[in-house]
C-alpha cells in the first residue's frame, strides 16, 4: 500500500476508494477517498514512502493513538487506521473548507467571527489538554475552517501525551514549525499545556491584528527562534491601533515568555473571549463598554522577571492583567449553603428551631464577606433530592464550595458540625465541630461564622468578624425579620422600622445593613416607592466610618444603585467592587438589572443568563424572563418559568409572569386562572395590576379601575398605574379624568432617564396634544431600545395620535408578527387606524373590532 498504489481507484481493505490527492506535507500525503461501506467521503493521510523508519512510523502511530482519544467537534476525527507492513495510513474526517491561513487571506471577517473561531479553537484545544495531550505544532496551517465556519484542529503528528512513559527528547521538542513554538519548546525545556497557549496567542495575534507577533523578514530559522525566545513581541496596539484593551491584554498575557505568566488553562482564555464577544462588542461600531473594560483590565503593576542563568538573559517586563481571573489574583470562589440539618429537639420557645436554623444560615452567610474574592450564591434545592444530587447540581452551576451544617440537639445543647465540601468530587475539604447552647444563639452565630471562615485557606481570609453584639431581645427581633427575608415572606414597613431601630442602637453591626438592604429592595419591588431606596442609600452612607465591612456596604449600595436611574453612581461602585476582585456572579447579576432598568433588554438578557449560569438564583432567572418578555420571546420565557415554578413552587412572582405571557398571547381566561391562583394576601402590586389588565381586556373597566386605584393608594406616584388608570378612563369616555392622570405622569417624569418612565411620558404627551414632543421622545426610545415590545406599543399610539398612519401601521405589524394579541389594541388611538386607507390588511384583520 505505497503512495503509487493508493493513487489507483481500486477499493482498499474492502471499503476505501481513493479519488485524488488533496495535498502533501513533510511526512505524509493526504488523499480524498470514499468509504464505500458507509457511503461517505473521507481523507486518508498516508506516511510517505520515503519517510518509513522507526521515528516516522512511531509518530504516525502516536498520532493515531492520540486522535483515538479525542472526540470533539473542533478536532478532526479519526475513523480508521490502515497498516500493511511498514506502510501506515490514517482514515480521517474530511473537512470541506480551507486552512485558517487560507481563511485569513481570503476572508474579510468581522471581529465577532474572528472571536468565534478563536473560542472554537480553545474548546478543541481544551479537550486535548483535558486528556493530558499537548499539540506542540499549533499554527494556522494546522487549523481547518469548514465552509460553515467551524474550526477543527488537525495534525497531531508531534503531539505528546503527558502521561506517556517515554521521555520527551530534545529532538521531539524542536520538531515542527518555529513559528508555532513557545520559548520553552525552542529551548528544549519541559512542556505543559501552557506551551500551546503561547502558540494560540500567536494565532490570535495574527487573526486579530493582521500581522505576526514577531517580525521574521529574511531571518534564518535559528535567528527567528532567538527572537521568539529573547525579544518581546510587537505590541498589539502597534499592529492594530484600535484594538480594544481587553483583547490587547489577553494577547500580551498569552505571549508572555514565562509560562507561569500565561493563563492557567484554555478554559480561562475561552471565558475571556466569550465575555468580550458577548458583552464587549457592538457589531455596528465595534466600540467597547467602559464597564466591561473595567471588568477585564487591572492596573498595570511592574515586576522584574529574571530567567534562569543558563539562558544568559535578564528580562525586565510588566505583567499584564486580564480580568478578575488574572493569575496574580485569587481565583473566585462561589459559595453555596446547603440546607441546615437539625436532628433532635431544640428546647426553648415555640419557634426555637426556626430561630436556630435562621441563625446558622445567617452565620454561614456572613462568612463570604470575610473572604477575599468570594461571593455567596443563593441556593434552594428541589424537594426530595439526595445530598449527592444537590452537590451535582451545584457543580453544574459552577459552585466551587458548599457549606454544610449538621446539628444534633438535646435540650439546650446542640453539637454542630461544619463541613466545606468540593461539589466536583463530593469530598470534604475541611471540617470542624463544637457545642453551643440554644439559648445563647447570638454568641453561637459569631462562633459559627468565624469557624466557617477558618475552613478556607489563609490567603483568602480577611480579619475576623467583630460584629457588635445585640441585647438578647433585640437579637430575637432581628432573627424574626431575617427569617421573613430568607423564606421570601412578605416584608413590611414595620420590619424596616425594626431594622432601622436596631441600626440606631448597633451602628457597627455589619449584618444589619445587609438585611436592611434586602428588606428595602423587597418593599420597593412590592410598592415601587423610590423613597425607600433613597432612605436606604442614606443609611448605608451613614455607616461609613462606623467600622462596618466596606465590601458589605459596597455590595449593598451596588444593589440599590442597580435599580436606580443614576448611572454614574452605579458605575463608580462597580469599579470599586471590581478593584477588590469581587467575583463576577454578583457583578453580572446587578449589571443585568441595571441594563434592564435602562431598556437595554438584549444586553440585560445576556448578562442575566451569564449570572444564572454562575448563580442559579430565583432573581437571576426572573430577570431572564422579564427580558424575554420585553423582547417578545414568549416560548423561551415560558420554558424558563416552568423551571422556576418547579424549583420554587411558592415564589408567586413566577406564577404572575406566567400570567403575563398568557395576557400578551391573548389567553385571557388562562391568565385570570393563573393570577387568581396566587393567594390574595400575597399578591404584590404587579400581580394586582395584571389582574386589572385581565378585567380591562374583558371589558370590565370598572373592575379594572378599582384594582388600579387600590394600587395607587399605597403607591401614589406609580407611573404605570397612573397611565393604566388614564387609559381605563379613555375606555369609559371620561376624557377629563383621563387627561388629569396623563398630566400627573408628565409632571412626574420631567427629569427621568429611565426608559419605562419615558415610555409613559411619551404616551401622556401624545394624549395631551403635545405631538412634536411625544414624537421626538419616542424616536429616542426606539433608537435606544429598538427590540422592546413596550416601546413599539407606545410608538404605535404616538404615531396614530399624530395621524402618521404609515408609521403607526409599521409598528403594529411588527407587534402582531411577534405574537401580541388583538386585546392590546383596543384603545381609541389604535382603532383610528381601522378607517385609514394606509392601514395594511393584516392590521385591520387583527385589531379592528
Amino acid at each position: 500500500m505505497d503512495v503509487v498504489a493508493l493513487e489507483k481507484t481500486e477499493v482498499y481493505q474492502g471499503r476505501y476508494r481513493v479519488e485524488r490527492t488533496l495535498g502533501a506535507g513533510g511526512m505524509g500525503v493526504v488523499y480524498l477517498a470514499e468509504d464505500v461501506k458507509l457511503g461517505r467521503k473521507v481523507a486518508i493521510k498516508q506516511l510517505r514512502s520515503d519517510m518509513t523508519g522507526n521515528s516516522a512510523e512511531a509518530r504516525f502511530r502516536s498520532e493515531a493513538q492520540l486522535l483515538a482519544r479525542l472526540n470533539h467537534p473542533n478536532i478532526v476525527r479519526l475513523y480508521d487506521v490502515l497498516e500493511e507492513g511498514h506502510n501506515i495510513a490514517l482514515v480521517m474526517e474530511l473537512v470541506e473548507g480551507v486552512t485558517l491561513k487560507e481563511w485569513m487571506r481570503e476572508h474579510t471577517a468581522t471581529l465577532a467571527e474572528k472571536l468565534d473561531l478563536l473560542m472554537q479553537i480553545c474548546q478543541g484545544l481544551g479537550k486535548a489538554h483535558g486528556l493530558g495531550i499537548i499539540h506542540r505544532d499549533l499554527k494556522p496551517e494546522n487549523i481547518l475552517v469548514t465552509n460553515d465556519g467551524v474550526a477543527k484542529i488537525t495534525d497531531f503528528g508531534i503531539a505528546k501525551a503527558l502521561d506517556c512513559d517515554q521521555q520527551l527528547t530534545r529532538e521531539d521538542h524542536i520538531a515542527g514549525s518555529v513559528q508555532a513554538m513557545s520559548p520553552e519548546q525552542l529551548q528544549g525545556n519541559t512542556l505543559d499545556p501552557r506551551s500551546d497557549l503561547f502558540s494560540l496567542g500567536s494565532i490570535a495575534y495574527e487573526l486579530l491584528c493582521g500581522n505576526k507577533p514577531f517580525e521574521r523578514g529574511d531571518k534564518s530559522a535559528l535567528a527567528f527562534a532567538q527572537q521568539i525566545t529573547n525579544k518581546p513581541h510587537i505590541p498589539p496596539q502597534q499592529a492594530w491601533a484600535g484594538i480594544p484593551k481587553p483583547l490587547a491584554a489577553l494577547l500580551d498575557r498569552l505571549l508572555s515568555k514565562q509560562p507561569e505568566l500565561r493563563p492557567n488553562s484554555t478554559q480561562q482564555v475561552y471565558e475571556a473571549l466569550e465575555l468580550i464577544s458577548r458583552h464587549g462588542i457592538n457589531s455596528n461600531t465595534l466600540q467597547y463598554s467602559e464597564t466591561v473594560t473595567q471588568l477585564l483590565i487591572k492596573p498595570r503593576k511592574k515586576h522584574r522577571l529574571i530567567t534562569p542563568i543558563l539562558t544568559g538573559l535578564t528580562i525586565v517586563g510588566a505583567s499584564i492583567f486580564w480580568g478578575w481571573k488574572t493569575l496574580t489574583y485569587l481565583p473566585p470562589q462561589y459559595i453555596a449553603i446547603l440546607p441546615i440539618q437539625i436532628n433532635g429537639v431544640v428546647q426553648g420557645e415555640e419557634n426555637s428551631e426556626m430561630l436556630v436554623r435562621t441563625m446558622v444560615r445567617q452565620a454561614l452567610s456572613s462568612a463570604s464577606p470575610q473572604l477575599k474574592s468570594s461571593a455567596l450564591v443563593s441556593y434552594t434545592p428541589e424537594k426530595n433530592i439526595s445530598h449527592e444530587e444537590q452537590l451535582n447540581i451545584l457543580q453544574n452551576k459552577g459552585i466551587t464550595d458548599a457549606l454544610l451544617a449538621r446539628l444534633d440537639c438535646m435540650k439546650l445543647r446542640c453539637n454542630i458540625e461544619l463541613q466545606r465540601i468540593n461539589p466536583s468530587d463530593s469530598q470534604i475539604r475541611q471540617q470542624t465541630s463544637f457545642v453551643f447552647l440554644s439559648d445563647k444563639i447570638q454568641e453561637a452565630q459569631y462562633t459559627i461564622g468565624n469557624s466557617a471562615i477558618q475552613l478556607f485557606p489563609k490567603n483568602y481570609r480577611k480579619k475576623p468578624n467583630m460584629a457588635a453584639k445585640m441585647e438578647s431581645n433585640d437579637y430575637d427581633r432581628y432573627l424574626a425579620v431575617l427569617s421573613k427575608i430568607d423564606s421570601d415572606q412578605t416584608v413590611g414597613i414595620n420590619d424596616l422600622k425594626t431594622l432601622e431601630e436596631l441600626i440606631g442602637k448597633y451602628p457597627a453591626n455589619t449584618n444589619l445593613y445587609s438585611s436592611y438592604t434586602k428588606a428595602s429592595l423587597a418593599i420597593w419591588g412590592a410598592t415601587n416607592n423610590g423613597q425607600i431606596l433613597t432612605k436606604a442609600l442614606g443609611i448605608l452612607t451613614s455607616a461609613e466610618g462606623m467600622g462596618v465591612d466596606k465590601t458589605v456596604l459596597l455590595e449593598a449600595k451596588f444593589a440599590i444603585k442597580s435599580v436606580s436611574e443614576e448611572r454614574q453612581g452605579f458605575e463608580s461602585i462597580l469599579a470599586k467592587l471590581e478593584a477588590q476582585d469581587h467575583p463576577s456572579a454578583h457583578l453580572l447579576s446587578q449589571f443585568a438589572r441595571h441594563q434592564y432598568i435602562h431598556g437595554d433588554y438584549k444586553q440585560s438578557l445576556s448578562w442575566s443568563k451569564e449570572a444564572a449560569a454562575l448563580n442559579p438564583s430565583f432573581n437571576n432567572y426572573y430577570y431572564i424572563v422579564i427580558n424575554e418578555l420585553a423582547l417578545a420571546n414568549y416560548d423561551s420565557a415560558r420554558i424558563t418559568l416552568k423551571k422556576m415554578i418547579k424549583m420554587y413552587p411558592e415564589r408567586w412572582k413566577a406564577h404572575n409572569l406566567l400570567g403575563v405571557i398568557e395576557l400578551e398571547k391573548g389567553n385571557i381566561d388562562s391568565a385570570e386562572n393563573v393570577i387568581t391562583s396566587i393567594p390574595e394576601e400575597l399578591r404584590d402590586w404587579p400581580t394586582k395590576s395584571n389582574l386589572g389588565t385581565v378585567y380591562f381586556f374583558q371589558g370590565r373597566f370598572e373592575h379594572a379601575l378599582q384594582e388600579y386605584l387600590g394600587i395607587l393608594n399605597s403607591s401614589p406616584n406609580n407611573l404605570q398605574m397612573l397611565t393604566q388608570i388614564a387609559e381605563t378612563y379613555l375606555m369609559l369616555s371620561d376624557f377629563e379624568n383621563a387627561q388629569s392622570y396623563f398630566q400627573r405622569v408628565i409632571s412626574l417624569t420631567t427629569e427621568s432617564t429611565i426608559v419605562k418612565d419615558r415610555q409613559f411620558r411619551a404616551e401622556a404627551l401624545a394624549y395631551s396634544g403635545m405631538t412634536a414632543a411625544s414624537i421626538a421622545l419616542i424616536k429616542d426610545l426606539l433608537r435606544e431600545s429598538p427590540e422592546s415590545t413596550y416601546v413599539k406599543h407606545v410608538a404605535a399610539q404616538v404615531y396614530s395620535l399624530a395621524e402618521e398612519w404609515q408609521s403607526a401601521n409599521y409598528h403594529l405589524e411588527d407587534l402582531i408578527n411577534q405574537g401580541m394579541s388583538k386585546e392590546w389594541f383596543t384603545l381609541p388611538a389604535f382603532q383610528q387606524l381601522c378607517l385609514q386607507p394606509q392601514t395594511s390588511q393584516i392590521v385591520k384583520d387583527t385589531i379592528c373590532l
